[in-house]
């Protein structure tokens, strides 16, 4: 199973994710680096453990759709080999331009800011991901896209926005619920995960990926459980 790191940008800096109320984020504050700097934080993650994947929330673009596509091919020339997950807060085909030309950049689809449903018929399932998001059990957005699972890529990502930064666990229900849904398809499990243990019960369940920020960053998770996890 692929662990992936999480960094959330908020105005140029890594904040910590909690519950989905982002008007109360704080800065980073982590055992495994003491920069709330993007670029030093990467650093130190990766070397810390090579991990080939990144997921990056840019919160500033999914509020408020400030654009900094520079920042993100300097990352690039940084980390040439780091495949990254965009969630920029695309809602239509030109969102998806900007991103579709950056070197092993993946732009997410987040349900909760997709305003063209075409987008989804437009694109190749391996043009993109699709984050499913969650609050109480409730899918956000405009359209039901879980009677749509015939649009759905190869990859879907299940954000449960109640469980990030929480101690609650994975929402193991809602994952068996998607995973019945699209039997094929490579699901990843966002929020709650603690650690080894969560770790475990999901890979056995058939989780293909998991993103993890709080539990790396309390040192919840060491490098041979990461290594033993992802082998």
């Amino acid at each position: 199973m692929l662990i992936i790191p999480v960094i959330d940008l908020m105005g140029g800096k890594v904040v910590h994710a909690r519950g989905g109320q982002r008007d109360h984020y704080l800065p980073l504050k982590s055992q495994l680096t003491s920069s709330v700097y993007p670029n030093a934080v990467l650093k130190q993650l990766l070397t810390w453990f090579p991990f080939t994947h990144i997921y990056i929330a840019d919160l500033d673009a999914i509020e408020a759709g400030k654009i900094d596509k520079a920042f993100y091919l300097q990352l690039h020339q940084l980390f040439p080999k780091l495949t990254i997950w965009l969630d920029a807060g695309i809602r239509n085909l030109d969102d998806w331009l900007i991103w579709h030309d950056i070197p092993n950049l993946k732009p997410i689809l987040g349900s909760e800011s997709l305003n063209d449903l075409d987008l989804l018929k437009q694109l190749q399932p391996t043009e993109f991901i699709l984050s499913l998001d969650f609050r109480q059990g409730n899918l956000l957005g405009k359209f039901d896209l879980l009677e749509k699972t015939e649009l759905w890529p190869d990859t879907i990502i299940v954000m449960s926005l109640d469980s990030v930064g929480s101690d609650d666990g994975p929402d193991r229900q809602l994952l068996r619920k998607i995973q019945l849904l699209k039997p094929n398809a490579e699901i990843v499990a966002a929020g709650g995960v603690r650690g080894k243990e969560d770790l475990t019960d999901l890979a056995e369940a058939g989780i293909k990926a998991v993103l993890v920020a709080s539990a790396l960053h309390k040192g919840e998770l060491s490098v041979d459980t990461i290594r033993q996890i992802m082998n």
